[in-house]
């Protein structure tokens, strides 16, 4: 096994960089409260950060499964469109009577299932995930429309924890969302399967030759979007309490910029959920200082686009300058 030393001048260049890249993002969330917290009085209050975490559950989980598929260089753009669909079937079937339980269950086994169309294109298919998850993204939309049709579904939380319900002042939701962070942490740093997504990510190629089952792998971690879809679209329901023909269709983006602004890289091979939850964090409170400072919603898009795509051009210059540099050395 060879070993790639740095000389004495790129190491600290290379150090810097690093220590750059991962200390923005908590730099970015101090100065964020403090700017929300002078601008607007209510925005460190009890209350507002409780709904904080309510109106952001449901996105906490889409961004949890893209991170499984950023980690392997791909990505889900249908992950909105896909809750519109599991939201109106989950809250019909609720609206109809079936039980709770079957509800929740009949919910993520139909995200898993959409998920795995996403993953037959691009595992089976050979379809580039970005073309694949936007074709699906028009199917999934023309579904709801379909489904809709010009009549919206009133439906309450299945259960409370998927609802707004509290418990001494803290919403349930919340502990739902670091129950499944918690898991999915676990899973990427000591289960088999997360480090043959990391595996994947750095080097597909070569994962293969070593013996890792890759298309397996992808296409498990698409379903597995899927099935947190399913779970995140009841979490919808509760939040809303209405389906309409449009639901889901504002989370996308948002969900992909809670992931690379924690610092999970979209080329693959590096980051975790840990740190989405950083992103989301940050995402979570722009949103909501934005509404409080009284600015028009419109510019929440504008300023989730403007940090996705900050954090994109960081990512990528910030890795191709540590692989040059470590290039240079072999």
């Amino acid at each position: 096994m060879t070993t790639t030393t740095l000389s004495p001048a790129a190491a600290p260049s290379a150090r810097v960089l690093t220590l750059l890249r991962d200390a923005l993002l908590p730099i970015l969330l101090v100065a964020e409260v403090i700017f929300f917290g002078l601008a607007a009085p209510d925005f460190l209050s009890a209350s507002n950060l409780a709904n904080v975490v309510i109106n952001s559950a449901d996105l906490a989980l889409l961004a949890a499964g893209m991170t499984l598929v950023v980690l392997l260089a791909g990505i889900d753009v249908s992950v909105g469109p896909m809750l519109g669909v599991v939201a109106w079937v989950g809250a019909t079937l609720f609206v109809a009577g079936l039980p709770p339980v079957l509800v929740v269950l009949a919910s993520v086994l139909l995200g898993g299932l959409l998920g795995a169309i996403n993953a037959g294109l691009i595992v089976g298919g050979r379809i580039s995930p970005i073309i694949a998850t936007l074709g699906t993204a028009a199917v999934f939309k023309t579904v709801l429309f379909v489904l809709w049709d010009s009549t919206d579904v009133f439906a309450g939380p299945v259960v409370p924890f998927l609802g707004p319900a509290r418990a001494a002042g803290v919403p349930l939701v919340g502990l739902v969302v670091l129950v499944m962070f918690g898991i999915f942490a676990y899973v990427l740093r000591r289960r088999v399967f997360g480090r043959r997504l990391f595996a994947i990510g750095n080097d597909a190629q070569g994962a293969r030759l070593l013996g890792v089952p890759v298309g397996r792998t992808s296409f498990a971690a698409y379903v597995l979007v899927g099935a947190l879809v399913g779970l995140a679209a009841l979490i919808y329901v509760g939040r809303v309490g209405v389906v309409q023909a449009t639901a889901g269709q504002e989370l996308t983006l948002p969900a992909i910029a809670a992931v690379v602004v924690g610092g999970t890289s979209i080329l693959g091979g590096e980051g975790g959920v840990l740190r989405t939850l950083g992103g989301l964090v940050f995402i979570a409170l722009l949103q909501n200082g934005v509404v409080l400072m009284g600015v028009p919603p419109l510019w929440n898009g504008v300023l989730v686009g403007l940090a996705v795509a900050l954090a994109v051009a960081f990512d990528v210059l910030t890795r191709r300058s540590l692989d040059k540099r470590i290039g240079a050395q072999k």
